[in-house]
């Protein structure tokens, strides 16, 4: 049995499909169990919250092992949590960290993370971390001002990145859960193309045959806009980080970790652009 957390989202999601579509057992742990029941009898459905660590402790009994998302907790919370799967056994731990955490000396969000990883090590607890770059499925902001004006506002000029598919994050954490012999215990996975923005902008404007305008703002200007969409000023500054470090051309790392471990290479900007095209549609649009 394996527990799966953040099974909404897109990397937990994909997931839960990966290890159904092999046939092992699921239990996702969910806020609302209503998000969850696509799945209908394929899972087993543990209501919970990391707010509340008993929750986690009775989700956590008898699984093998469990893919845990970063709930954003204070270093205390997340001991609390630990501390409650152990109250239940010993299970392996696949925890979803981040690419910046490879410098915490640098950026906000990767100390941030270093912080979580450490306590999970504290614990005892064995672990791998999987410390993705940035994820295909950041282009989803971009959906309303696309859908509204065919435009995308971009505060990384021409910066180059290889951003990953959630799936190929979920399918290295689904090759880790059910066989981790041999693997590192940090694991960065990268895309293994380099783009711009500018360039992701071009193959949206394919694969949903319309026009896109990119146009470039300062990243102050993306920093307001985070905050004017609800996010903390501190978070928002923290992802600011990143941005100006792909503008300022400190964003080009790519691995090969994908494809060491999966046995495929990392799935394309192209191939995911079309395969989620839907996502940057109006819902009555004939595009």
């Amino acid at each position: 049995m394996f527990l799966i957390t953040g099974a909404t989202g897109n990397v937990g999601s994909q997931i839960v499909d990966q290890l159904l579509a092999v046939g092992k057992s699921v239990r996702v742990f969910t806020r609302d169990p209503a998000k969850v029941s696509h799945w209908e009898n394929r899972i087993e459905v543990a209501p919970g919250d990391f707010a509340n660590p008993e929750s986690l402790r009775r989700a956590s009994a008898g699984v093998e092992a469990i893919f845990l998302m970063n709930g954003g907790l204070a270093i205390g919370a997340l001991s609390q949590l630990l501390a409650a799967i152990m109250a239940e056994g010993r299970p392996r731990i696949v925890f979803l960290s981040s690419l910046l955490a490879s410098e915490p000396g640098r950026f906000q969000i990767g100390r941030a993370h270093i912080e979580e990883e450490d306590a999970i090590r504290t614990s005892g607890l064995s672990a791998h971390f999987l410390r993705p770059g940035g994820f295909m499925s950041n282009a989803y902001q971009w959906a309303g001002s696309i859908k509204a004006q065919g435009v995308v506002y971009n505060a990384m000029g021409t910066g180059k990145s290889a951003s990953i598919a959630p799936e190929d994050v979920a399918a290295v954490a689904a090759k880790i859960l059910t066989s981790p012999d041999g693997l590192d215990p940090i694991l960065e996975l990268t895309g293994a193309e380099l783009l711009t923005v500018p360039d992701q902008v071009e193959i949206l404007s394919h694969a949903l045959s319309k026009t896109i305008q990119c146009i470039d703002v300062p990243v102050e200007a993306a920093i307001e806009g985070m905050i004017g969409n609800g996010m903390p000023a501190r978070f928002a500054s923290a992802v600011a980080e990143s941005l100006k470090a792909i503008r300022d051309g400190q964003g080009e790392q790519r691995t090969d970790t994908v494809e060491r471990i999966i046995g495929r290479s990392p799935t394309t900007f192209e191939v995911w652009a079309g395969k989620h095209r839907s996502q940057f549609r109006n819902s009555h649009s004939s595009e």
